[in-house]
């Protein structure tokens, strides 16, 4: 399974809000912290910010998924 760049949540809280969200329709997730912001997690906590991925096959379905429930919180 290839994974990929969905985006960059500005910080875990909101990170944890797209994983869940995105699990709960059935897309597994990745979240990585890149570069200094990997050791800065470990200074900061979850104020630094974190890449999730999901599977290739599962991008456009994940973006329709974020854009589907943005439009409801509007």
């Amino acid at each position: 399974m290839r994974w990929v760049k969905l985006l960059i949540a500005t910080n875990d809280i909101e990170a944890d809000m797209i994983c869940n969200l995105l699990e709960g329709e059935g897309i597994p997730t990745q979240r990585r912290h890149r570069g200094v912001n990997h050791y800065l997690k470990i200074v900061m906590g979850p104020v630094v910010e974190a890449e999730i991925r999901v599977p290739e096959e599962k991008l456009e379905e994940a973006f329709l998924i974020i854009e589907t429930f943005s439009q409801q919180a509007e």
